[in-house]
């Protein structure tokens, strides 16, 4: 008799485990996912397709809001400075900004000057077909447009450089001075 409880309960157990793996889908582009294609615009209007627009180059693209508490803006900044230091080996940041941005407001200033693709995703849409579920995040993606870093939260700097530069240097561990 009660082995019969024990097998019951055991069966039991695996239906609930098998419902649930069943339910438990990816969470969004994996590594080795190519990047859907898109078409955005950037802050001034200017059309941007990816991954056809960043074909041939390492990118690093960030998703981010300009009204999300937990992005840091700063690194939209050093994203430049890394953008100045690497283009010339095929390296490009891409920012995608997840909300409705009035082109009056005084936040956008500090951003002015950044001459790397800073695009408009206003309904979220975009984000969704990458699978972003929370801001930031943000993917490294190879020549190829294939996914070969993930990051959802926030880093430092040097995280940020060690995290697009390995792909940009073929696997090569970043080394500091780079």
């Amino acid at each position: 008799m009660r082995t019969l409880q024990y097998l019951r309960l055991l069966l039991f157990g695996l239906l609930i485990a098998s419902v649930v793996g069943g339910c438990n889908k990816r969470g969004g582009l994996q590594i080795g996912d190519p990047i859907p294609d898109v078409n955005l615009t950037d802050f001034l209007g200017k059309s941007v397709t990816l991954p056809k627009d960043i074909k041939g180059k390492v990118a690093l693209i960030r998703f981010w809001s300009l009204d999300c508490g937990f992005c840091d803006k700063e690194i939209l900044l050093a994203l430049e400075m890394f953008y100045q230091k690497y283009k010339d080996k095929r390296f490009i940041p891409v920012a995608i900004n997840e909300s409705r941005i009035i082109k009056t407001d005084e936040r956008l200033k500090k951003f002015e000057h950044l001459t790397y693709p800073m695009l408009i995703d206003e309904y979220g849409v975009v984000a969704k077909r990458f699978g972003v579920i929370g801001l930031p995040t943000t993917f490294v993606i190879d020549e190829s447009g294939i996914v070969q870093d993930k990051l959802t939260g926030e880093a430092g700097t040097d995280e940020y450089e060690k995290f697009f530069t390995t792909v940009l240097n073929k696997g090569v561990f970043y080394e500091s001075g780079y």
